[in-house]
């Protein structure tokens, strides 16, 4: 009886002993799980701002313009190179106060906006530009262009043949 007594109870310390070691282990493949998401996770950030109420004079009258941009940044961007959004504003309000083509529909207009702003901010990865014109006498329709630009992504471990 001593024996089968002695022996239940190292049956059971055993599996205990087997119970804590697995779990422990299980906690430290969760730990490590964890500590990999945040290494892998990536930080978006993104900035807008609006010009109200500009006015342009296109297509045959003077239109007002309600311009929003948006764009989002290069990841890991260092702090010294996040571009004050007034010269991206200086910028798009100069291309449109010397806008060369006076016919061009608003979506060109509007993609020249964006290939300006994307080649000349290397720390912006990605650009949209929104146009909201008013109605005018010419045109009595309120309208909108969207354009969205992005940099091709850049590779990284390419292998050669």
């Amino acid at each position: 009886m001593k024996q089968l007594l002695a022996n239940l109870l190292g049956v059971v310390l055993l599996s205990a002993s087997s119970f804590s070691m697995a779990y422990s282990q299980t906690g430290v493949a969760t730990r490590v799980a964890q500590q990999k998401r945040q290494q892998t996770s990536q930080l978006i950030e993104q900035f807008s701002f609006s010009i109200t109420a500009f006015e342009m004079d296109h297509q045959g009258e003077t239109n007002k313009l309600n311009i929003t941009i948006s764009y989002r940044y290069v990841v890991n961007i260092a702090n010294s190179q996040y571009p004050d959004f007034r010269w991206l504003a200086t910028d798009v309000e100069t291309l449109l106060k010397n806008y060369p083509n006076k016919e061009d529909y608003w979506e060109i207009v509007n993609k020249q906006i964006t290939s300006l702003l994307l080649k000349k901010y290397t720390a912006i990865t990605s650009i949209t530009s929104e146009f909201e014109v008013a109605p005018s006498r010419l045109v009595p329709y309120s309208r909108s262009s969207r354009v969205t630009r992005s940099r091709p992504p850049v590779r990284t471990n390419l292998r050669r043949p």
